[in-house]
C-alpha cells in the first residue's frame, strides 16, 4: 500500500473573483478528496515534487500552455518525467494540455468555448481501464476551457478514452497509470458558475446565453467519483 502524499502541482491561480470567493485551486480539490493533499508550485524554482510522493495531479491554470512563461520549460520537463515514471498521475485541463505539449502535440484556442455541465462519452478503449472502466458510457462533468488539443503527439501517442460534442480528446490515457482530462472533476456548481461568469463575454460573442448555461449547471458527481477512484488506485498500489 502506498502511503506517501498525493501532490497537487500548481501552475496558476483562479482569477481573482473566483479565488476570493472559493479559494485557490488546491482547495477545490481538497473539498473533493477525503484525505490531505500536498501542493507544489512549479513556478517557484525553490519548490519540487517530493521523492516520497505517491502520486501527482497537475491542476488547471487561467493561462495558456503555448504562452511564453519563464517557468514553462520546467513544467514541460516535469510533465515528461511524470508520464515516464511509475507513479500514478492525472492531468486536469491545463495539466491535460501540458502532457500533450510535453510529448510533442499541439494545443490551440478552441473553436468554441466549452463551459458548464457537459456530457463526456467514453469509447470502447475505456472498457477495463483501471480509472474509467467502472463508469457507464457517459460522464456528467463540469468544464471550463478556452484552449484544446488540436493534434495528439505522433510519437508515444495517448489512447483516447472519450470526448464531448465540442472536444474529441476529453479523456486520454498516457500509460498504465497516467491519465488526463480536459474537464474539471473538482468543480461543482459554485466553481462552475463562477467560470461561466468569467467567460460570459466569449459566450455572448459566440451567440450563447450565459444565464441559461449557468442555470443548467449541477454538481456533476461523476467528477468527484473520478477523483476518489484515482485516490483508491494510488492507495492500493
Amino acid at each position: 500500500m502506498s502511503t506517501g502524499p498525493i501532490v497537487l502541482i500548481r501552475l496558476g491561480e483562479p482569477v481573482l473573483p473566483s479565488r476570493s470567493r472559493l479559494g485557490p485551486y488546491e482547495m477545490w480539490f481538497q473539498r473533493a478528496v477525503d484525505e490531505p493533499l500536498g501542493v507544489v508550485d512549479l513556478r517557484d524554482p525553490e519548490q519540487s515534487v517530493p521523492e516520497d510522493a505517491a502520486a501527482t495531479i497537475v491542476m488547471g491554470s487561467p493561462v495558456s500552455v503555448y504562452d511564453d512563461h519563464p517557468w514553462m520549460p520546467r513544467a514541460l520537463e516535469e510533465a515528461r518525467k511524470l508520464l515516464a515514471g511509475p507513479k500514478p498521475t492525472l492531468g486536469v485541463c491545463f495539466g491535460h494540455q501540458l502532457f500533450c505539449m510535453a510529448r510533442g502535440g499541439e494545443v490551440t484556442r478552441n473553436t468554441h468555448v466549452e463551459v458548464g455541465t457537459i456530457d463526456v462519452f467514453l469509447n470502447h478503449n475505456a472498457q477495463g481501464d483501471p480509472l474509467f472502466g467502472g463508469f457507464s458510457g457517459r460522464l456528467r462533468v463540469n468544464a471550463s476551457h478556452d484552449d484544446a488539443i488540436r493534434r495528439l503527439p505522433s510519437e508515444a501517442p495517448p489512447t483516447v478514452l472519450g470526448g464531448s460534442d465540442l472536444d474529441g480528446n476529453q479523456v486520454l490515457r498516457w500509460g498504465p497509470r497516467a491519465w488526463s482530462v480536459q474537464f474539471h472533476p473538482e468543480m461543482r456548481t459554485a466553481e462552475t458558475r463562477l467560470a461561466i461568469e468569467w467567460r460570459t463575454p466569449r459566450i455572448t460573442e459566440e451567440g450563447g446565453d450565459a444565464a441559461a448555461v449557468a442555470e443548467a449547471v449541477d454538481d456533476a458527481p461523476d467528477g468527484l467519483t473520478l477523483l476518489r477512484r484515482f485516490v483508491e488506485i494510488v492507495r492500493k498500489a
